[in-house]
């Protein structure tokens, strides 16, 4: 199924808005992951910008977010963030 952009996907039969929207942020952070493992640490948990100052990552801005719990148990799961991917 194709979005209104050009070939994006729209979520599947059952599935709604707000999980669709989770499952490709946990999709997109596992793709992060396998190109920098690093830079997916420092988007979850913040780290120093160039000037030395300290920056929020999400699990700081979203405390009680499941999406780190959920990225952890797709990888496990085998999952290697493929468009719809979900395990």
């Amino acid at each position: 199924m194709t979005g209104l952009i050009s070939g994006s996907r729209t979520w599947s039969e059952g599935e709604g808005e707000d999980e669709h929207r989770h499952r490709c942020l946990v999709r997109g952070i596992i793709k992060m992951r396998m190109m920098d493992r690093q830079q997916a640490y420092v988007w979850l948990n913040g780290g120093i910008d160039k000037t030395g100052k300290r920056f929020k990552g999400w699990n700081e801005l979203h405390p009680g977010s499941i999406l780190e719990r959920d990225i952890r148990e797709q990888w496990a799961k085998g999952n290697r963030g493929e468009d719809g991917e979900w395990k």
